[in-house]
């Protein structure tokens, strides 16, 4: 586990850019993002997958009224907000986390059924503060242990969170 604190929108952008490189360099595994209503789900997502192969293509938004968004990136992303889906899984989501060369990012991923868990995430709680976002991180199998690792090469990661 570790625990980042970004300061502005610009640490938030710079830290998706490296999620990026993390994903290219390490290999697909799927991202759960945590949080509260402005919490910075989407603007991470958005930056993340701007920095993809591909990502000049993409029109990143909230997925909020589609459940899913797909953007044609390397590797390709799928963006999915669970809010509206408490307790079941749409079929889309769920063929979608079954295939390995997909890049699934789920929003409001608390509400993803335990039986639905993908094998290998990088799940990512984010907090708001009073002056900056508060992020922690935990992997779940080795591909995200990977990503974590390379994260952390580049990221100075907090020695004792607070906000």
């Amino acid at each position: 586990m570790a625990q980042i604190t970004l300061h502005d929108l610009s640490e938030t952008e710079r830290f998706g850019r490296l999620l990026a490189q993390a994903v290219s360099s390490c290999g697909v595994a799927a991202l759960l993002l945590r949080g509260p209503l402005g919490s910075g789900k989407t603007t991470l997502t958005r930056a993340l997958v701007e920095a993809l192969p591909g990502g000049d293509q993409a029109e990143v938004a909230s997925p909020s009224f589609t459940l899913c968004n797909y953007y044609p990136t390397t590797p390709p992303v799928m963006h999915c907000d669970l809010y509206r889906s408490p307790g079941s899984l749409p079929d889309e989501i769920a063929e979608g986390l079954d295939r390995p060369e997909i890049f699934s990012i789920l929003e409001w991923s608390e509400y993803l059924p335990e039986a639905e868990m993908p094998q290998d995430y990088l799940d990512i709680s984010l907090q708001p503060c009073e002056e900056s976002r508060l992020l922690t991180l935990q992997a779940h199998g080795p591909v995200a242990d990977g990503l974590l690792r390379h994260l952390r090469q580049f990221w100075p990661v907090d020695s004792s969170a607070h906000g």
